[in-house]
């Protein structure tokens, strides 16, 4: 499912990935009714520091809530997951890290571990 504040541009995403998956679309509000066990932010509200307009239970039991900002510790997105009673929240440190050293093997034909780096960009999320 892809929910949009502009739910036009959600029912553009489902064209574009039509031939790849069956998607649901819309807006927030379209989402009432139903739950999901992996959430994703990925908008700019994590910036911004403005709360989405989620509809309650939209968190199944034991979710996973996921946010695409980094080192910005708890985001309304992740506060928001955890007052719905989400226990495991991310942010997207993990896949900046993972990327970088992607792009670095490939580039220099060496892979560098990457546990360090994430642990020290890493902010608590508490």
């Amino acid at each position: 499912a892809v929910a949009n504040r502009t739910a036009d541009k959600a029912h553009a995403l489902r064209r574009d990935f039509a031939a790849h998956a069956q998607l649901l679309s819309g807006g927030y509000a379209d989402l009432a009714g139903q739950s999901f066990d992996v959430v994703i932010n990925a908008t700019s509200t994590g910036l911004t520091r403005e709360a989405l307009p989620l509809p309650e239970g939209l968190f199944a039991p034991g979710a996973v809530a996921y946010e695409m900002v980094y080192g910005k510790g708890l985001t309304p997105f992740l506060k928001q997951a955890q007052a719905a009673g989400v226990g495991r929240v991310a942010d997207g440190v993990g896949m900046l890290v993972e990327q970088a050293a992607e792009a670095f093997a490939w580039w220099r034909g060496v892979r560098p571990d990457t546990q360090l780096v994430i642990q020290r960009l890493t902010v608590p999320l508490v």
